[in-house]
């Protein structure tokens, strides 16, 4: 079955919309459920071999999700084999559920029937990278017909699309935020600028005070779609950041340290004197000398310079 010119503008148009929408794909489900005259219709996502229970969920109608966590004490009996499911296949309530096996027949019992899951139809479709999605409309009175098994069928390879896009989406969603952290860890900034100096986007440690930084020029693509609002230059600015507790349990743990071994490193990286840091530490001396010693040899180093080089380019800086 093809999918009727209305299906197409209802539901695919919804369907790559719902990537960007918050919550996710919450007017394809809506409109999936009225399409379906499901009273409940969910797009669960999972990565790998996580289990259908742990995955991501978006849903439109009754929150069976809701009820079903009040009976989590069942939920680890779902006997169904959702990583099994051949995708692009529409399953029925019926295919799903083994009367015959007891522990099948006491999950629909006990489990669906009490969450009001009587009938539905399941769909699994996979992307690269292990990600797979599962469609499903279920009804606690009625069963599904012919013609919508084969809508959700038309749907899967569009499906297919949608989670590769996803898939896409968080990647780069994910790489970002590793990149920001990292930025603010190092204190770096930057700030894009447009041709006439105005500022369109920011981020790392201190965006708002990265103009003062070295301009760095950004190359434009030619006849890149996009150039008009591509930035014409990048200001980059360093500012440095107190080290702290954080960067002293990172060393001790690196090298072995004690705690008062692990906080004067610190207090010598961050260009204290034996005798600043023996008054920070509320130390004698002799103390931090005897400290100083043992910080040598710890670390392989060759005295106070050589220890703040190590520490100030090892990733204790970035704690």
């Amino acid at each position: 079955m093809t999918l009727s010119r209305s299906d197409e503008i209802d539901l695919l148009t919804a369907l790559h919309e719902g990537l960007h929408e918050e919550p996710r794909w919450a007017t394809f489900l809506a409109r999936m459920q009225r399409r379906t005259r499901a009273d409940h219709v969910s797009l669960i996502v999972a990565q790998g071999d996580t289990p259908i229970h742990e995955a991501s969920q978006w849903f439109a109608g009754r929150d069976v999700k809701a009820q079903a966590q009040q009976l989590a004490d069942l939920a680890g009996l779902d006997p169904t084999p959702y990583h099994r499911l051949r995708p692009g296949r529409v399953y029925s309530s019926m295919e799903m559920i083994d009367p015959d096996d007891a522990s099948h027949a006491r999950f629909q019992r006990d489990y669906l029937e009490r969450i009001g899951i009587r009938f539905g139809r399941f769909m699994r479709v996979t992307a690269q990278d292990g990600l797979c999605a599962w469609l499903t409309v279920t009804r606690a009175a009625d069963d599904f017909v012919a013609a919508d098994s084969a809508l959700l069928s038309s749907l899967a390879p569009h499906l297919s699309i949608a989670l590769r896009t996803l898939a896409e989406l968080e990647r780069t969603r994910f790489r970002a935020a590793i990149a920001d952290d990292a930025l603010q860890r190092a204190g770096i900034a930057w700030t894009a600028l447009d041709r006439d100096g105005r500022k369109l986007e920011g981020g790392g440690a201190r965006s708002d005070a990265a103009e003062a930084g070295e301009r760095l020029p950004v190359p434009v693509p030619a006849r890149h779609l996009a150039a008009s609002t591509l930035p014409a230059s990048l200001v980059l600015s360093r500012h440095s950041r107190p080290l702290g507790q954080a960067a002293a349990s990172v060393l001790a743990r690196q090298f072995a340290l004690t705690t008062g071994e692990a906080r004067l490193a610190v207090r010598l990286a961050a260009g204290d004197s034996l005798h600043d840091a023996a008054t920070a530490l509320g130390l004698t001396i002799e103390t931090v000398r005897t400290y100083s010693k043992r910080l040598f040899v710890k670390t392989g180093t060759q005295g106070q310079p050589d220890l703040v080089r190590l520490v100030l380019s090892g990733v204790a800086v970035l704690a």
